[in-house]
């Protein structure tokens, strides 16, 4: 993840930061309401809906900066490896077969051959988990390579996993469900833990905060879109990092089940006062996702099943003061 970093010096941000970010089971069980709206939600199989967002770990410790992540305890966190030689970006498991990651882990080697996943397991070297290879790497059609607007791609497995204890799906959000600023999420990944440092060997997790558009676009007055979302703390202290573009920004509804509102994608340095994890917004790219899978399945629009959490809200826990 971004540094975990505490810093006694504050200063407020430029008016514009210069560019040098990183490039950081059964379907009664799920607490959704179904219906037949076309590409407004992911697609479920009706034969075989996963329990998404559930977790077996037994507690989430309190995080104070960052803590190595328990075995089972992120079921649908990812490491993708670039030639089965070293973890390059994270990725989200959403469905047996399928991945979301950001489209810039992709600039420079966009042969999906090239690529591996690695599920199941919090330790950096694949240890204990299993290896997927991918079969086809979807970019969003409007991702930019210089704005890292629409900083998303699908990632489809040559083979579907089957869901255990240490792999399962997190729930994706319909496009009006809404995360609250204040917010307490998680982040995970294996990056590097300072600015400039080494990855991590073992899966990290952190607490981080949902800042609101508005105080977003105060950080970084020119670069952010609709397609955006920031959390973390105006003082710093808790990041992502070079390592952990791909991952989930990760938050939990009443009902007990995890929910995508992110996917990690920039950030000016790691965990500097007032430039907060930039992390690609779910909500705004849900369209998107559902159609691909949709065409791929061969599905119609007007008859596709959709199954749409009645959760929409997150209580915030500590309110962001900026």
């Amino acid at each position: 993840m971004r540094a975990i970093v505490v810093s006694t010096t504050l200063q407020p941000p430029a008016q514009s930061a210069t560019r040098s970010w990183h490039a950081s089971s059964a379907q009664h069980h799920l607490p959704s309401e179904c219906h037949y709206l076309g590409y407004t939600s992911l697609v479920v199989a009706s034969s075989s809906v996963p329990d998404c967002g559930l977790t077996t770990a037994l507690a989430f410790s309190k995080i104070v900066g960052g803590s190595s992540a328990a075995r089972g305890e992120w079921p649908w966190q990812v490491s993708l490896w670039l030639r089965q030689k070293e973890h390059k970006c994270g990725a989200v498991l959403i469905a047996d077969r399928w991945l979301l990651s950001a489209a810039h882990c992709f600039d420079i080697y966009s042969d999906p051959k090239m690529w591996v996943a690695f599920l199941g397991t919090p330790f950096l070297n694949g240890n204990d988990g299993k290896m997927e290879k991918i079969f086809r790497i979807y970019k969003h059609p409007f991702y930019n390579v210089y704005s890292l607007d629409y900083d998303v791609a699908l990632l489809e497995l040559s083979m579907p996993v089957r869901f255990s204890s240490t792999i399962k799906p997190i729930c994706l959000p319909d496009n009006s469900h809404i995360f609250q600023e204040g917010a307490r999420c998680f982040i995970t990944g294996w990056g590097s833990t300072k600015e400039g440092g080494l990855m991590t060997k073992h899966l990290q997790k952190a607490a981080v905060n949902v800042i609101g558009d508005q105080d977003c676009k105060k950080f970084y007055p020119v670069q952010i879109s609709s397609r955006m979302v920031c959390a973390g703390f105006p003082q710093g202290t808790v990041d992502s990092c070079s390592g952990d573009a791909g991952g989930p920004l990760a938050c939990k509804e009443h009902s007990g089940r995890w929910f995508l509102a992110g996917i990690t994608s920039w950030g000016y340095g790691c965990a500097r006062p007032y430039f907060p994890g930039v992390y690609t917004k779910v909500t705004a790219v849900q369209g998107w996702i559902a159609q691909n899978l949709n065409e791929t399945l061969g599905i119609q629009p007007a008859q596709a099943l959709i199954c749409i959490s009645q959760h929409r809200l997150l209580t915030p826990t500590v309110a962001l003061s900026v």
